[in-house]
């Protein structure tokens, strides 16, 4: 087995166990390394995508201020 997949397997193990520890005690807070959150899904992509990129970009040449 790789490294990648003991490592996928080790958190799989640990977010079983505290979704276990949460069922059993609703309301705790428990703590835990961000690696885990994050195969858990706890961070929101904050990246915006190409299309609004290109929404947001506009050519330096043009004038912006409005007045023709």
């Amino acid at each position: 087995m790789s490294d990648k997949d003991e490592i996928k397997k080790r958190l799989d193990e640990q977010a079983r166990q505290i979704d276990k520890d949460l069922s059993e005690n609703p309301g705790a807070a428990i703590e835990v390394d961000q690696e885990l959150a994050d195969h858990m899904g706890a961070f929101e992509e904050k990246a915006i995508s190409l299309e609004d990129a290109e929404d947001a970009s506009f050519d330096g040449d043009e004038d912006i201020s409005g007045e023709d």
